[in-house]
């Protein structure tokens, strides 16, 4: 970081979540990073066929920025790339679930906050396997199951982290009769467990369903895409773990309602 008459020089590694365009040859970008949350920054210049921001203010772009802080203002003064997801534009079904990613992290995510501080996981990095998965899915997983594990383990990101461990009663790991997951009280209660009477929220678990839940949750970030499941268990997860985040973040997202239609 360095100072001058017109500001200082901040560089961030972060990854581009959304743009706006000013008039015909710049944008406002918003970048993704782990030390100040959401930076909206000025690209000068960037639609101009010979630009040197022409890739890196493109949305989805992961690069190296190198930013002019002028008060609460940034514009962007360099940046070299690291990765582009561009591709995923070519598909309109990964582009629609990358877009709902990038709203949630946009409305989950404060300005000027570090990210690191209240998470064992880099939200850029986990953003950026978001995008590997969603780019390449169809080859291992499906957009199901990478949406799925995005919005599970962003809720553990986000402090949101269900107790997957045992049964919050009897403490067993696993049981004969099944397991239930309470998404409201965000604990499992094994079937010998539950209250005959209770009348909350609860879905008894496949097999299949609580063993990628723990994946997603328990994982080391580069490993929490990695799973496989059948085509019922599937649809179970994919269900539980969208109303679990949509509850926990009191809100829903117009890219994840435009998903759901095509």
């Amino acid at each position: 970081m360095t100072g001058g008459e017109r500001g200082l020089l901040v560089t961030y590694d972060g990854i581009v979540v959304g743009r706006r365009e000013i008039g015909e040859n710049s944008c406002f970008i918003d970048i993704l990073t782990d030390e100040q949350g959401i930076v909206e920054a000025t690209a000068h210049g960037a639609k101009k066929i010979n630009s040197n921001l022409l890739s890196s203010a493109a949305l989805f772009s992961y690069s190296t920025f190198c930013l002019n802080k002028n008060k609460m203002r940034y514009t962007v003064n360099s940046a070299k790339p690291k990765f582009g997801f561009h591709e995923i534009g070519t598909d309109i079904e990964k582009l629609a679930l990358a877009s709902y990613f990038a709203q949630a992290v946009k409305f989950c995510t404060s300005s000027e906050q570090n990210q690191l501080e209240s998470s064992r996981d880099s939200l850029v990095r986990f953003f950026a396997v978001a995008l590997y998965e969603t780019l390449h899915a169809g080859e291992t997983r499906t957009l199901a199951a990478v949406k799925a594990a995005f919005e599970l383990r962003y809720s553990v990101m986000l402090g949101f982290s269900p107790n997957l461990v045992a049964c919050h009663n009897c403490g067993h790991y696993d049981c004969e009769r099944g397991m239930y997951f309470l998404p409201r009280k965000a604990k499992l209660v094994c079937a010998d467990c539950l209250n005959p009477e209770f009348e909350g929220e609860r879905v008894l678990l496949l097999s299949e369903t609580l063993f990628a839940m723990r994946n997603i949750v328990f994982s080391p970030l580069e490993k929490c895409f990695k799973f496989s499941v059948g085509e019922r268990a599937e649809q179970q997860l994919s269900q539980i773990a969208e109303d679990y985040f949509l509850y926990r973040t009191e809100r829903t997202f117009t890219a994840l309602e435009y998903y759901k239609k095509l």
